[in-house]
């Protein structure tokens, strides 16, 4: 780096403090890392105070004159503080000061945000002045963390502007800082009322939280990291003024807000503010006291409480280090799988071991194993994805066990940040986002594609689903439920476990801070292939959670999909919730739902209709228009998408969007197609498996029968329904219970064209004698109804010209209706002796068939 000019000082400076200013700046700047922020290739955790504005030295700059200053920053570094926000520019001399010292400043550049700039040309203009001169003055310079473009701009001038162009003009902004200062980070410092101003623009992302409860602060942090998604979250500014609530408050206040924070994972914070001298409007401050030091500068508490938090690690400051189990699986991941086991060697934390489930893997993958000693190797032959995983918990020696991917590599804190929020909130399971790192515009291409692995989260603390790559348990909990579902060899074993947690009554937490970076696939042919195997997981998830899915086989989230893969289109603009007249201390935004029923033209069933269409064309020629306007349609969906779609800066053009349309256009096509072949084709044995065989024929023909069991044990329904419901779900059936807007207690499912409804009820006969009636129906599923219905219609039609064809294709949609519903009351049968079984398990008396 080239050396800097001679910067201006004040009056009186020493010489010392001249070489000082005139030294080269050999540091590099400082860089976004996933989460984090990152200097010289090494982990920067943002330790810092606010400093200033003091009243003005003999040079008219709001500071005390340098000597003053060099003495405050060695106090700092003495306490750990490693940052400082000015919220003025710095002079040149400043930040060399700081550079010395080893410590970075973020530069709040000041202009009249307070007014509505919007309407005044000049306000705009003195604002883009004052950035450029801030970043003309910080350019280059190793020392300059970030600048932020603004600071809290008021709710109701944002509310009399719209958010909307007041980002446009932040935008403008930050393009103005990057100009001037092409390698330097950008923010706003933004504040509750102003949560929903989102800003993909800025490098990371500021907020001034002052929230003096922990728990309720502590919640907000997680929701702002929610909010945040793929970037760092700063704390810019959160204090305590000592006048009123005493020092020792305040020192445990900031200790406890910034221990949080680090457990936490965000990337730093800043206390307001370093000291109680304070010069604002044209005038000393004397009625409050935020200072960590007082006017003195002699330190009071909190600067001892700070000093004692700077100076541990993330790990180090957990309240309790249960040992943990990271367990790997990967099948021919050798590309990959030494930067995973190098980034899991570097984890910081104190207790864990790393145990590899080789699945079979036919490339390097055991040479690669031989070079870690430490990891403990595991080699089975090829049984799949979710044995591997049983594998490892088998042989896990922690109490609580994480699993990733053999082409992901981890945060160094991951451990730490999934512990403590598994310990604050009790839940079962923890997991993490998941981010693509940069491999290249092909990938990144893909990475903004839909159907990516991420989380969906029904609150901010709450998951429905974590996705495999990044997801622990506490032990006991996976082996209570007999751990992963070997039937999913790919792909589904996470959502499966997950729903079955839940199913279990126990809950899945989430930590926004504890990542992983997952290189994606790195062309579209592996893409699509990902995705059929998607398709494929999708249709054993179905019979095994049909509730879950809807008529086409597609999953219903009850949460939120995060990430930034596309999840749909979007129409329409947020709804933003103010308060009354704009007041609102916490102003939430609302986006939109997708459009799902946009998403028509791009689905599997919009294609076979078109080429129903095509063929009819033959006959009417006119039928081509309609197919020619149905593809348009599916093209037009696919163009909106890429158009929508997050890539990096970096990978933003014409062929990029024209990647992700093509993508946006095949993927479902082939994932529906493949849940649809799995569905239809693939082995029974996949899907319901052995029970009892039952003792007399099929159901009658109205596919009708009831069961009555007798107790005298106070023996209940409930009992009799779960207990058999988990001996048909061991047998994989697909169990679907009550959620308690049905009239049936379970749904089981053995093949894609019936079902078994289950409802039951229960006599009291008074001292815990019961009758305990139990109601089957087989049906045919929703799929089988519209085939027959489909093949009805197609013979009424053709019957219209050609009779006799008509009556001989009616024939086999007949016969293979009877076949169906044969075959369905055969395995009503099956449910039926299940809970004849069961029943006398549980000593129960059968009573006379009902028929």
């Amino acid at each position: 780096m080239s050396s800097l000019s001679l910067p201006a000082l004040p009056p009186g400076a020493s010489a010392r403090a001249r070489q000082v200013a005139a030294r080269p700046a050999a540091r590099p700047r400082v860089r976004v890392d996933g989460l984090a922020l990152s200097f010289g290739g090494k982990r920067l955790r943002l330790q810092g105070v606010t400093y200033g504005p003091f009243a003005p030295n003999a040079a008219g700059e709001p500071l005390p004159d340098l000597e003053i200053v060099a003495d405050d920053f060695d106090r700092m570094r003495d306490a750990g503080i490693n940052a400082l926000r000015t919220y003025h520019v710095p002079p040149r001399w400043l930040l060399d000061l700081a550079d010395e010292r080893g410590m970075f400043v973020l530069i709040d550049v000041p202009w009249r945000k307070h007014l509505c700039f919007l309407e005044s040309a000049e306000a705009g203009k003195e604002a883009r002045a004052a950035v450029r001169k801030a970043a003309s003055r910080g350019a280059g310079h190793p020392s300059v963390l970030a600048y932020s473009i603004g600071n809290e701009i008021p709710p109701d001038v944002l509310r009399w502007h719209g958010h909307r162009r007041a980002r446009q003009f932040l935008s403008e902004l930050a393009d103005t800082a990057r100009q001037a200062d092409p390698q330097g980070l950008v923010t706003y410092g933004s504040y509750p009322p102003t949560e929903y101003l989102d800003l993909p623009f800025v490098d990371f992302a500021t907020f001034n939280v002052y929230l003096h409860d922990r728990a309720t602060y502590r919640r907000y942090m997680l929701r702002l990291q929610n909010l945040v998604g793929e970037k760092p979250l700063v704390l810019g500014e959160l204090g305590m003024d000592t006048l009123r609530r005493g020092e020792i408050a305040q020192a445990d206040f900031l200790a406890g807000h910034v221990r949080e924070a680090r457990l936490l994972g965000l990337a730093g914070a800043f206390v307001f503010s370093w000291t109680d001298d304070w010069h604002t409007g044209g005038h000393q401050i004397e009625d409050w006291a935020f200072g960590i030091t007082r006017t003195d500068r002699s330190p009071k508490a909190a600067y001892h409480a700070l000093r004692d938090v700077f100076s541990a690690s993330p790990a180090e400051l957990l309240t309790a280090k249960p040992r943990v189990s990271v367990v790997v699986c990967t099948y021919n991941g050798g590309r990959t799988l030494k930067q995973c086991l190098r980034s899991l060697r570097a984890l910081d934390y104190p207790s864990y071991e790393v145990l590899v489930v080789d699945d079979g893997s036919t490339d390097d993958t055991r040479t690669i194993l031989r070079r870690f000693p430490d990891v403990r190797a595991i080699h089975q032959p090829n049984l799949g994805l979710a044995v591997a995983r049983n594998v490892g918990l088998a042989a896990a020696t922690g109490e609580i066990v994480a699993y990733t991917d053999g082409d992901c590599f981890a945060d160094p804190d991951w451990l730490t940040h999934l512990v403590d929020q598994l310990q604050q909130t009790g839940a079962a399971a923890v997991g993490g986002p998941n981010l693509t790192p940069e491999d290249g515009w092909l990938a990144g291409c893909v990475a903004a594609a839909p159907g990516q692995p991420t989380h969906v989260l029904e609150k901010d603390q709450e998951a429905e689903h974590i996705p495999g790559c990044n997801m622990a348990f506490r032990r006991e909990a996976l082996v209570a439920i007999n751990g992963f579902d070997p039937a999913y060899r790919t792909a589904g074993d996470d959502v499966d476990i997950c729903w079955r947690l839940q199913q279990a009554g126990r809950w899945i937490t989430f930590a926004p801070g504890a990542f992983v970076w997952h290189h994606r696939r790195q062309g579209p042919w592996t893409y699509l292939r990902q995705q059929a195997g998607y398709g494929d997981a999708e249709a054993l998830l179905r019979f095994k959670h049909p509730d879950k899915f809807n008529g086409r086989g597609e999953g219903k989230w009850r949460g939120v999909v995060y990430g930034p893969s596309l999840t749909g289109l979007r129409f329409g603009g947020s709804i933003v919730y103010r308060g009354t007249f704009g007041t609102g201390l916490f102003q939430c935004v609302y986006q939109p739902e997708p459009a799902h029923w946009a998403m028509l033209p791009s689905t599997l069933e919009w294609h076979v209709a078109a080429v129903a269409l095509a063929a009819a064309a033959m006959v009417w020629p006119w039928a081509w228009w309609v197919v020619g306007a149905m593809l348009l349609l599916s093209g037009a969906v696919a163009v909106l998408q890429a158009m929508q779609a997050r890539l990096a800066p970096a990978h933003r053009g014409i062929l990029s969007r024209a990647v992700v349309a093509g993508l946006c256009y095949l993927q479902p096509l082939v994932r529906s197609g493949q849940r649809y072949a799995t569905r239809l084709f693939a082995n029974s044995s996949r899907r319901g498996g052995p029970v009892p065989a039952p003792d007399g024929p099929p159901l009658p023909l109205n596919g009708r029968q009831a069961r009555s069991y007798w107790t005298e044990d106070g023996r209940d329904r409930t009992e009799l329904l779960r207990t058999a419901a988990t001996a048909l779900a061991e047998a994989r059936w697909g169990v679907a219970y009550d959620t308690g807007w049905e009239r049936w207690d379970l749904r089981l499912h053995a093949d894609p064209w019936s079902l078994v409804e289950v409802r039951s009820v229960q006599e009291e006969h008074g001292g815990g004698k019961r009758l305990i009636r139990v109601a089957f129906r087989a049906r045919m599923t929703r799929s089988t109804i519209v085939l027959a219905v489909a093949g009805v219609l197609a013979s009424l039609g053709l019957a219209a010209g050609s009779p006799g064809f008509a009556a001989g294709l009616s024939v086999p949609f007949l016969s293979a209706v009877a076949i169906v519903w044969a075959r369905g009351r055969q395995l009503a049968a099956q449910v039926v002796a299940a809970f004849d079984r069961t029943a006398a398990d549980m000593h129960l008396i059968a009573c006379p068939n009902e028929g």
